[in-house]
């Protein structure tokens, strides 16, 4: 745990932000402490962009940074809005994107009988968290984004949290690279896939398929 704010205290005067995070890292815990306190909201905001260049080497997660007024009497005059303070302002990062290599396309069968394209990925740790694998969604997405098996593409966590294939790095293509070739028969049971009005999506519509039992 990394404590970013004292919510409560008795028996003890804490006049300003800063304060609280020193006094509690002298109690002994793990606290995310920057003592800079800014004269303008010009120089703050320049701390947030440094620290994006820096989160990457931060101990814990981040994916924003948040200014804040130092002064906890000023905070209480300044009071609230209905959800937020009206004392501190968020700044959200763009998601983290890295390169690796698109190994495989496979096809799983959903509950519903839809066929959902699934890229298998060299492993890559992103956010916080190892990606061998997403969601390509449909045929369409594949062909919209020019996939093929053995691109190097970039990937990032949508809302930092669900992975994603963002592009294709078309320069390191090297003529290996295979085009992906949707299926016409179910990969589980068989049976023959029936295409949407739309086009886009394709269907196992055997109720007897083992995929439906497993999903649902």
């Amino acid at each position: 745990i990394f404590v970013f704010n004292i919510q409560k205290i008795e028996g003890k005067v804490i006049e300003n932000h800063v304060e609280g995070l020193k006094y509690l890292k002298k109690l002994g815990f793990k606290t995310i402490l920057n003592e800079s306190v800014f004269p303008d909201i010009k120089s703050a905001f320049q701390r947030v962009l440094e620290i994006g260049d820096e989160r990457g080497n931060l101990p814990f997660d981040i994916d924003g940074a948040v200014i804040k007024v130092d002064s906890l009497s000023q905070r209480e005059i300044l009071g609230t809005n209905f959800k937020t303070p009206k004392w501190a302002i968020a700044y959200k990062y763009p998601p983290e994107q890295k390169e690796t290599i698109l190994k495989e396309i496979i096809c799983q069968v959903g509950r519903t009988g839809v066929i959902t394209p699934l890229a298998i990925l060299e492993p890559v740790v992103v956010a916080g968290s190892t990606i061998s694998k997403t969601t390509l969604h449909n045929e369409d997405f594949i062909k919209e984004k020019d996939l093929k098996i053995g691109d190097t593409v970039i990937i990032q966590k949508a809302g930092d949290v669900i992975p994603e294939v963002v592009s294709v790095v078309k320069e390191k293509r090297t003529g290996e690279e295979k085009d992906f070739q949707m299926i016409d028969s179910c990969p589980v049971c068989g049976s023959k896939l029936i295409t949407s009005e739309s086009g886009i999506d394709h269907f196992c519509l055997n109720p007897n398929c083992q995929a439906k039992d497993i999903e649902g």
